[in-house]
C-alpha cells in the first residue's frame, strides 16, 4: 500500500524492512513487474483474491465500515475489539477537491493523511463527530448535496479547487441543520472559510492530460520508464501509471536507486 505521512508519499511492500521513499523516485527511471499469485493483504496468507474469503468476513470489509450511517448498530456491535479500536473515536467529515468535490469521513488525527492517500489537491473539515456511526450519518446528509463517490484513477485537478470548496460548503449549510448543527464546523465567514482549506502537497513533474490517457500495469507485465509523479495510490512515468490500490495483495518487485529503497537493490 501507499501511505502519506507529513506531505510524503511511502510504498509499503510485505517482505522489505521499511517503505520506499515515492518523491524520491520523481526524474529517476524505475523498474517494475507484477508477477502472478497473491497475498490477502489482511492476514499475508496465500490466496486466490485479496482480501481471502476468511478475512472479507471481519471488518473492516463488513458493510458497517463502508456504510456506517446506515449498517452500523454501534451499541450492539459484533466486533468489540475492532470497534474501540477503530470506530469509538473522534471523526471528522470533510471536502476534498480532487476532479470534482467529494465528502468523506476519517479518524481526527487521520485528516490530511487520508486526502493525500485519496489523491485530492485540497481538502478541509466540514464537521466533526464522537464516532464513525455518527460521521457516517452526517456524510449521507451531504450526500444528497455533494458526491461521495471518487474516482480512484489519475485525473485532471480542477482549475479553481478552493473555489469549488467554498461552492460546495455554501450547499452543506443547507444540509447541516437541525439535529446535525451541533457536528458543524463551518464559520459564517468566508475570509475564515478559506482560511480552513489545506493544500495537499504534489510530488508531480508531468501533464495531467497526458498521464489520463496512459495504460496502467498488469499482472505478467513489465515496465522500466521515468518516474513523473505520485498522486494518491498512483505512481506515474513517461509509459504508463502503477495503481498501487489496484495491485494490493499481488506480488511485485520494484527496482530503483539505492538511496529511495528500504536497505536493499530490490524490494519485493
Amino acid at each position: 500500500m501507499v501511505s502519506w505521512s507529513r506531505g510524503k508519499p511511502r510504498l509499503y511492500l510485505a517482505d522489505t524492512d521499511g517503505p520506499i521513499d515515492l518523491a524520491g523516485l520523481v526524474g529517476e527511471e524505475i523498474r517494475i513487474d507484477v508477477q502472478p499469485g497473491f497475498r490477502c493483504q489482511h492476514c499475508g496468507d496465500r490466496a486466490d483474491a485479496s482480501p481471502c474469503e476468511e478475512c472479507q468476513s471481519k471488518p473492516p470489509f463488513q458493510q458497517c465500515v463502508y456504510t456506517p450511517g446506515t449498517a452500523c448498530t454501534y451499541q450492539d456491535c459484533p466486533f468489540p475489539s475492532f470497534k474501540r479500536r477503530s470506530c469509538a473515536h473522534n471523526f471528522v467529515v470533510y471536502l476534498v477537491a480532487k476532479d470534482s468535490v467529494k465528502a468523506g469521513i476519517t479518524q481526527a488525527d487521520r485528516a490530511a493523511s487520508r486526502w493525500a492517500e485519496q489523491g485530492a489537491t485540497h481538502g478541509m473539515i466540514v464537521a466533526r463527530t464522537p464516532n464513525r456511526r455518527v460521521a457516517g450519518t452526517v456524510e449521507d446528509a451531504l450526500e444528497a448535496v455533494v458526491s461521495t463517490a471518487s474516482t480512484k484513477e489519475w485525473y485532471d485537478p480542477l482549475d479553481e479547487p478552493k473555489h469549488a470548496l467554498t461552492e460546495a460548503v455554501e450547499s452543506c449549510r443547507d444540509v447541516l441543520t437541525g439535529p446535525l448543527e451541533p457536528f458543524s464546523t463551518l464559520p459564517s465567514d468566508e475570509t475564515a472559510l478559506e482560511d480552513r482549506i489545506v493544500r495537499i502537497p504534489a510530488h508531480f513533474a508531468g501533464d495531467d492530460a497526458t498521464v489520463s490517457t496512459l495504460p496502467g500495469l498488469t499482472v505478467d507485465e513489465g515496465l522500466q520508464s521515468e518516474v513523473l509523479g505520485v498522486r494518491g495510490q498512483i505512481l506515474a512515468t513517461k509509459d504508463a501509471v502503477v495503481n498501487f490500490d489496484q495491485l494490493q495483495g499481488k506480488q511485485v518487485t520494484v527496482e530503483a536507486p539505492a538511496e529511495c529503497l528500504p536497505a536493499t537493490e530490490a524490494a519485493q
